[in-house]
């Protein structure tokens, strides 16, 4: 039984999607080449290509078609290897991608609406998109079996999992039957019934992952299979998997995060493709700091990169840089298990709200459909981005998970743009609040239905205390569509005397309950190109009664109601949203379990942890300036934690790596504060403690 995925936190993968001969002839391959590579790059968990995106095997396949430069059966070669150095085999295959089995059988490619092949959009790799409802199918679980059967591999990597679009005949019948219409074909069509075209597609991609499990476990029921961008699928799908896998589609640090907090338990690994080009070569201080943020976050590291030229020979200098990172992470590995995380602020993540409202229609491609956006998907990157910026402790819920007993793990709660909200869950945010909770709602969140079919009114009317009456975007040609008149002055305390400019809509709300701590401003005029030419929007001009953000008390609860895409400000340019963030989280989080005071809110990080068994809290600080910086290191002081004494009786305190040295601790009344030593990159700090609340 292979439980090496548990703690593989090196992994990499020598990418080469081969083409055959004369371009890629892999004469030069030689086994003791790459076995000095995989010691060198100090790694213990190998992605070794059994089919790759061209459809070439790296084994001896009866199904398919060795790749041609090939004089030997390499997977065969490399498996000792692994053996020997204790490496974890992770067997990688390539779903839809097949260029080999669409060009042998025409038959078995996707098909676009107009009967024309699919294929990958990128102008440097436009593979051929294979469709599994056809004979397709057969053939890939053939390929599947004899890898499993044949080269017993620890873990099993899916890439190019998904369903796309297809206009097959197969997949025609398929959606008709069970739609009772037929599949859209038009731009209209797909916008109209994007929410069934999309669940035949999902639905789809489900039975084809539970084939493909019932078939690998039979052979081998400890194999633990995973596949690209995991985490991005609907939790029902992504559930069925032992681990995921997923490259970052929000930067190392918050993706890998997204990535622990959607797969608690499951060990999740984050690889991206962006540290390394080979060739043209990253500071090694990039592939330090990614490792180590990728880590912090509770995910395993995984790396890929061309790093074997087109006669099977190796790029040595990736294995030294690869090797001189994974180094780094060996000295702190003992710190990156049995532990829980720490956070006091849910930021709720829906499936449904994520399936609804997306901009255009269906896109064709498996992959560019589930990296595709919407208003609740930004929110949630904003939010991350907010409590990472404030350096509260925070962490992503699943909607699925909470109930009332989950909720009241925190201190706050985060509603972005959640634009459906069920009945269980809006009841349990309603008991959270009265017995105490504090909960930050914005824009649209509750005023649609699960197919995307706007209300008449919030599902926590009750909560918001406003009544919805309609959407203004009057103003919306303009990126400043409103300004805040900012009435409150206790919670705005981070903000210059200005009115802070918001997204091009709002919503026209009527209180019902609670005060007013912000008011819409107009901008002097609407933007046309007679009314207002400048070089900036129109500035603020006419003060409203219109709330634009309430404070709302239900029970021993608070919540506050911004009528408008607070959350979505942060990836939009809007500088002064994180400053009014920092101020209402100061406002309702009087007591945080463990907050960092930094000088570089914009630079530095820190993820907290509790091993109960030790007695010891964990924290990760990293210093994200070498990726602004092109790489430059400078040595800097993070700042003072501040931990609450309401909550562990602190005993001692030290910095682990990269030096060890003791912390000193400086006691307060309710908490205790330690002054963190410089950083290059990253440190791990330790804390004792000795009983807790």
């Amino acid at each position: 039984m292979s439980e090496r995925y548990k703690t593989s936190f090196r992994g990499y993968l020598i990418d080469h999607h081969s083409p055959d001969p004369p371009i890629v002839t892999l004469t030069k391959l030689n086994i003791e080449a790459y076995e000095r590579f995989y010691v060198e790059a100090n790694i213990n968990h190998l992605m070794v290509y059994c089919k790759d995106h061209w459809g070439n095997t790296y084994y001896d396949s009866k199904v398919g078609r060795r790749h041609p430069g090939l004089k030997e059966d390499w997977v065969a070669r490399l498996k000792p290897i692994l053996t020997k150095h204790r490496i974890e085999f992770n067997a990688y295959y390539s779903i839809e991608y097949d260029n080999e089995a669409c060009t042998t059988h025409p038959e078995w490619r996707t098909l676009k609406a107009d009967g024309t092949p699919l294929t990958c959009a990128l102008e440097t790799a436009p593979w051929k998109v294979a469709c599994y409802e056809t004979n397709y199918r057969g053939y890939l679980l053939e390929q599947l079996e004899e890898i499993v059967e044949g080269y017993q591999p620890d873990s099993l990597f899916l890439d190019i999992f998904g369903k796309s679009l297809c206009y097959c005949k197969v997949c025609r019948e398929n959606f008709e039957r069970d739609y009772g219409f037929p599949l859209p074909e038009t731009e209209k069509g797909l916008v109209e019934h994007n929410n069934e075209v999309v669940e035949s597609l999902n639905n789809s991609a489900k039975k084809m992952l539970e084939e493909i499990l019932n078939l690998v476990k039979g052979i081998d029921p400890d194999i633990k299979v995973t596949f690209n961008f995991a985490a991005l699928y609907n939790k029902d799908i992504r559930d069925q998997l032992d681990y995921q896998f997923t490259e970052p589609w929000a930067g190392n640090w918050l993706s890998a995060a997204y990535s622990r907090d959607t797969a608690v338990g499951q060990h999740p690994q984050l690889g991206p493709g962006d540290v390394s080009e080979v060739y043209n070569y990253q500071p090694e201080s990039i592939y330090e700091l990614a490792a180590a943020q990728i880590v912090a976050q509770g995910c395993r590291v995984f790396m890929f990169s061309g790093s074997q030229h087109p006669d099977g020979t190796l790029e040595h200098e990736e294995a030294r840089r690869i090797g001189k990172a994974y180094q780094e992470v060996e000295k702190y590995e003992s710190y990156l298990t049995n532990r829980q995380l720490i956070a006091d602020i849910g930021i709720i993540q829906s499936d449904a709200s994520a399936g609804i409202l997306g901009e255009g229609s269906v896109p064709a491609s498996a992959i560019a459909r589930v990296r595709a956006s919407n208003g609740h998907k930004e929110a949630l990157l904003g939010a991350m981005k907010m409590c990472d910026y404030v350096n509260y402790t925070w962490q992503i819920v699943p909607e699925q998970t909470l109930d009332l007993k989950v909720m009241s793990h925190y201190k706050l709660l985060i509603v972005p743009e959640l634009y459906c909200i069920s009945a269980l869950l809006a009841e349990a945010l309603r008991k959270y609040v009265s017995q105490g909770g504090t909960v930050i709602i914005d824009g649209k969140s509750g005023l649609y239905n699960n197919a995307g079919q706007k209300l008449k009114h919030y599902v926590l009317e009750d909560l918001v205390g406003c009544r919805y009456i309609n959407e203004n975007t009057f103003y919306d040609k303009s990126d400043w569509g409103s300004y805040l008149d900012l009435v409150e002055e206790k919670l705005w305390h981070c903000i210059p005397d200005t009115f802070p400019p918001v997204g091009p809509t709002r919503q026209l709300v009527e209180q019902q309950q609670g005060k007013v701590l912000a008011r819409f401003m107009n901008p002097a005029t609407e933007l046309t190109s007679k009314k207002w030419v400048n070089w900036w929007c129109p500035p603020p001009s006419i003060k409203t009664d219109e709330p634009a953000i309430i404070e709302n008390e239900i029970g021993k609860g608070k919540v506050l109601f911004c009528a408008f895409d607070f959350f979505k400000l942060e990836n939009k340019g809007f500088k002064l949203a994180k400053e009014m963030f920092k101020g209402m989280v100061g406002h309702f989080i009087t007591t945080p379990s463990i907050k960092l005071l930094t000088p570089y809110p914009n630079s530095i990080s820190f993820v907290a942890y509790e091993r109960q068994a030790d007695k010891q809290l964990i924290l990760h600080v990293v210093s994200n300036i070498p990726e602004k910086t092109q790489g430059d290191c400078p040595i800097i002081s993070p700042g003072v934690l501040e931990i609450s004494k309401l909550k562990w009786q602190i005993m001692d305190a030290s910095c682990a790596y990269p030096l060890e040295e003791t912390l000193a601790i400086e006691d307060h009344q309710d908490s205790v504060t330690i002054q963190l030593p410089d950083i290059r990159i990253h440190q791990v700090i330790i804390i004792n403690f000795d009983g807790r609340e």
